[in-house]
């Protein structure tokens, strides 16, 4: 006869067996919940003339993109709308999100608003947001008598 060592278990309790069931959950995974959520991923970029800021919008069109400036706050927004509708009943599982989406980034106080550029291809989005030229100080030297 071969002896198998009892380990004692305790019993679970309700709260137990809700937080294994929350940490069960895929938090790559939020369309699981809500499905009209969707929100672009973005990288800034600190260079030294400009800055750079690009944002990843596949299957979105730039007309369905708007860029806005306004105290200090420069907001990417728009859509990303499904075109295939007419599979959208017969669709099991997707791991894509669509909707509307908006993204706000605090602007620095160097920068020439007039001045930014923005263009897309292939579903990127690239922002340059030039700087201004520092502003050295006026160093005058005075001589002792």
């Amino acid at each position: 006869m071969t002896l198998i060592k009892w380990a004692h278990r305790p019993t679970l309790t309700l709260f137990d067996e809700i937080d294994r069931m929350l940490n069960s959950i895929n938090a790559n995974y939020p369309s699981n919940f809500n499905y009209n959520s969707w929100s672009p991923q973005f990288e800034v970029l600190d260079i030294d003339s400009a800055y750079m800021l690009r944002g990843d919008f596949p299957g979105v069109s730039k007309k369905d993109v708007n860029i806005e400036i306004s105290d200090g706050i420069l907001t990417v927004s728009g859509e990303r709308k499904n075109i295939d509708k007419n599979y959208s009943d017969s669709c099991n599982h997707s791991g894509v999100s669509y909707g509307k989406f908006s993204r706000s980034f605090n602007l620095p106080d160097d920068i020439k608003e007039d001045q930014i550029n923005a263009k897309m291809k292939d579903g990127v989005l690239s922002l340059e947001i030039p700087r201004m030229a520092p502003i050295k100080p006026d160093i005058k030297k005075i001589s002792i008598k």
